[in-house]
């Protein structure tokens, strides 16, 4: 620890005790391994998250900040609030609740100490079932992305018996064991090769980086006089076409030119679609399949 650091004595929402010779920065040390042999680290990059922005957030304002997530949104659609909370919930994935093989797993007194903790961190009102459903599908994406990392952790080692000595501070040695055996059973590496190959099917991928749509769409909004957000069709627009670069993709633009004629459709004809909602009275279901159709002509 450095000199002058700070030391804290806790207690982690799933019992466990970190001494009080261990400071905030070893429990969240971005290096997660004990193990010096090169062969099985992984790169260091950025490091991990540790929450320091928003303590100092905290004392400049005085009070938690404010977690506005609306109905059927999913996160908060400002920025910072999307993510300080993204952030926060991906420290208490990775230190405060145990890492599941899937989510389903995990147990409904882990879920609610993750929401006591993230209650303690932000002023958010976690009795509007929305809000609380909406943390944790984040903590859910989160807890994945973590257990996606282990796993290139696992993979970096030459052997089982080498992957098993690895010491993950974050994780209890029968949880990392537990995904061990997750990683090493056949019907598993079935699934993922299933899966590897899927994902190379892609034909149209966006613009956005990591930057979550809700949060992308309602920043559009804010930059229209009306502060009105796109419809789903100039959103995807946004999304898949760049000015200087064009379409993503082929498909990409015949997507757009499909979803124009089904409106324009949806408009004259068909009685059972709400009339002056445009494109937002379209099903999900029906621009799917319509987008399906146009790529298998």
């Amino acid at each position: 620890m450095a000199p002058g650091g700070l030391v804290f004595k806790q207690t982690t929402l799933t019992g466990e005790t970190i001494p009080d010779t261990q400071s905030l920065d070893e429990l969240n040390n971005p290096d997660p391994l004990v193990n010096t042999d090169a062969s099985t680290r992984i790169k260091n990059g950025r490091g991990k998250t540790r929450g320091k922005g928003l303590e100092k957030m905290k004392k400049a304002m005085g009070s938690k900040m404010k977690i506005d997530i609306p109905v059927g949104k999913g996160r908060p659609t400002k920025p910072v609030q999307s993510a300080k909370l993204s952030n926060e919930l991906g420290i208490i994935a990775r230190n405060f609740i145990s890492l599941p093989n899937k989510w389903k797993e995990l147990t409904r007194e882990d879920r609610d100490a993750a929401l006591i903790r993230c209650h303690e961190r932000f002023e958010i009102n976690l009795d509007e079932h929305y809000v609380k459903d909406s943390c944790e599908d984040i903590l859910k994406n989160r807890s994945r992305q973590w257990r996606y990392k282990l796993k290139q952790l696992f993979e970096s080692a030459h052997s089982e018996e080498e992957a098993r000595k690895i010491e993950v501070p974050e994780l209890t040695p029968e949880n990392w064991n537990r995904l061990c055996d997750m990683w090493i059973d056949p019907e598993h590496k079935k699934r993922c090769d299933i899966n590897k190959v899927n994902r190379t099917k892609l034909k149209s991928n966006h613009f956005m980086g990591s930057k979550a749509f809700v949060e992308a769409r309602a920043e559009l909004g804010e930059n229209e006089p009306e502060k009105v957000e796109p419809d789903k069709i100039e959103f995807y627009k946004h999304t898949h076409y760049k000015s200087k670069k064009g379409w993503s993709s082929l498909e990409a633009e015949t997507n757009y030119s499909v979803l124009n004629n089904m409106l324009a459709y949806c408009d004259s004809a068909p009685s059972y679609f709400p009339k002056g909602k445009g494109v937002e009275g379209l099903p999900d279901a029906l621009i799917a399949l319509s987008m399906w159709l146009s790529e298998k002509e």
